[in-house]
């Protein structure tokens, strides 16, 4: 058995949490009726409750109070909130299973993962794109196969920290060394069998080099962007970056080939812009932690 159906086999990635299964389901009918959605989610008192409160909170600022998931999907939307429900189910089920291993990784990782998805947000509406939350429920997912790795065998993973630390490699390099596969391949690998939306799997096992996708490569390029700026800007997971030039970026270049006009935009002040973000990160943390789901 390989390492990949190692991982893949053990009792946290075999299967998604119940109602993240049956709204990937319903997502397969092009014709999916609103009241299905919210019963499933309904029938999850801790999960609805989590929902609302991310609805209310300031990562949506609705102009009214959302009480009911009928009126959350009335309120952000049939799109956006199943991905919101996916990221929020199974970043909550992750986020509890991963707490007693090693700590201070899970930490960092899960501090990134929620940075990333805030930033890919504000990014995406400071460039007036809409990717209907798959950038925000993306960057939340990204780095998936490093949780996996993390969790198979934290020991190892500390080896690949040291490694990116004290030899200057990425961590993609250091990770073949050390497991003889990477947290891409084992990201795809997740993503193909939990049978996440096409969007989700672009950004999981293309986010490293979104210009080699041949679909969803704008929004790919925007998670990756936002992530290079967490690594740079303290909310780090071990990637291995030193310097950065934030315009020679890949992700950045198929943006500006995407959308010419974002050759005006002042990338160094909007990094400045980042302080409400991470605080954002922090509220979405909490709210998730609540409520173990």
């Amino acid at each position: 058995m390989s390492i990949v159906e190692d991982l893949i086999g053990t009792q946290e990635f075999a299967t998604l949490p119940p109602v993240a299964t049956k709204i990937l389901k319903l997502l397969e009918n092009d014709n999916i009726d609103f009241r299905d959605i919210a019963r499933i989610v309904e029938s999850d008192a801790s999960l609805t409750l989590k929902l609302l409160k991310v609805a209310n909170s300031p990562l949506y600022a609705s102009r009214t109070e959302v009480t009911s998931v009928q009126q959350a999907i009335v309120t952000l939307g049939l799109n956006r909130l199943t991905n919101i429900v996916l990221g929020i189910s199974i970043f909550s089920r992750f986020f509890f299973s991963s707490q007693k291993q090693a700590a201070d990784i899970i930490q960092k990782f899960w501090w990134h993962s929620s940075c990333t998805g805030m930033v890919a947000k504000s990014l995406a509406i400071k460039l007036n794109r809409f990717f209907k939350e798959n950038e925000f429920i993306g960057g939340l997912l990204h780095d998936i196969g490093k949780l996996a790795m993390i969790q198979y065998n934290s020991k190892m993973y500390r080896s690949v920290i040291e490694m990116v630390e004290k030899q200057g490699i990425f961590d993609i390099e250091a990770e073949q060394s050390i497991f003889g596969v990477d947290h891409i391949e084992i990201g795809k690998s997740i993503a193909e069998h939990w049978k996440l939306p096409h969007e989700l799997y672009s950004i999981i096992s293309g986010h490293n080099n979104p210009t080699i996708l041949q679909e969803n490569r704008e929004l790919t390029a925007i998670v990756r962007f936002a992530d290079v700026l967490c690594e740079i800007w303290g909310a780090d997971v071990y990637e291995g970056f030193k310097t950065v030039n934030l315009r020679e970026q890949e992700s950045w270049l198929l943006l500006c080939s995407s959308y010419p006009e974002l050759a005006s935009f002042d990338v160094e002040a909007f990094t400045f812009e980042l302080e409400e973000d991470f605080k954002n990160s922090s509220t979405f943390l909490s709210l998730i932690s609540q409520n173990q789901y």
